[in-house]
């Protein structure tokens, strides 16, 4: 299997409403399981990247989607316990990497993807802006996934709410264990707009999450080599083939 594509199956796309994420005090048995060799893949991929923080972070330990909610429970986890799980590409664990994502549309109806810097530990993959959920995104004991969304997205590219409309539209994307829920968010930028000011906040920073945006108009634009299965299953729904 795939990181790009864990489930090595076409990922299910649904629509929902809502996503209500709360968070509890459990163990994680993988991570306590394996943490021997977590310790080891850390040491390894920090010295490649000393940029990498080992922080804390929350994977879901249930889920369900139901009357169009989903409902998650999650737990606290060391990132160097979901890098290792991510690296061997989400073996079973008793678990998902539930996260939010910004599917930002232009008014010329293109659709933004991030691409990783050389940095982070995903480099020169290309996403919808997201983030992995941490503590800055729990408040009493809910995990806010919308919170998350316009956090990450404004952090990535720059782009703050007064340019943004959010819409009613949501969705949960599944590829085995990863579980992406997305919000459309639709701007009056075009697509040229986007890029320029998103590549002008990425000059700005000194580290920047991102080294570049792209702005598809077509799911073909898409490269299977660098964007998931995910990514591609929800464009599938937004853009000519």
């Amino acid at each position: 299997m795939s990181i790009l594509n864990p489930s090595g199956a076409a990922p299910q796309v649904h629509a929902v409403r809502a996503f209500d994420a709360r968070v509890v005090d459990e163990p994680w048995p993988w991570a306590q399981q394996n943490a021997d060799e977590i310790a080891r893949h850390w040491q390894e991929r920090a010295a490649q990247q000393p940029s990498l923080f080992d922080g804390r972070v929350l994977v879901a330990r249930a889920l369900d989607i139901e009357h169009g909610v989903l409902r998650s429970r999650h737990v606290v986890v060391p990132f160097s316990a979901l890098l290792l799980w991510r690296d061997r590409s989400f073996p079973e664990a008793g678990a998902w990497n539930v996260f939010g994502s910004a599917v930002v549309v232009s008014s010329d109806g293109a659709v933004l993807l991030g691409r990783m810097g050389a940095h982070t530990s995903n480099a020169g993959r290309s996403y919808f802006p997201a983030g992995t959920p941490d503590l800055d995104d729990v408040q009493g004991g809910r995990l806010d996934i919308e919170g998350s969304i316009l956090r990450e997205l404004e952090e990535e590219t720059g782009l703050r709410p007064g340019q943004l409309h959010p819409s009613g539209q949501r969705w949960v994307i599944r590829d085995g264990a990863i579980v992406s829920c997305a919000r459309r968010i639709d701007t009056d930028l075009s697509a040229r707009e986007l890029a320029d000011l998103t590549r002008a906040h990425l000059l700005r920073e000194d580290e920047p999450e991102l080294d570049g945006v792209l702005l598809l108009h077509r799911q073909s634009d898409a490269d299977p080599a660098t964007v998931p299965a995910y990514v591609r299953a929800l464009l599938g729904e937004l853009l000519p083939p």
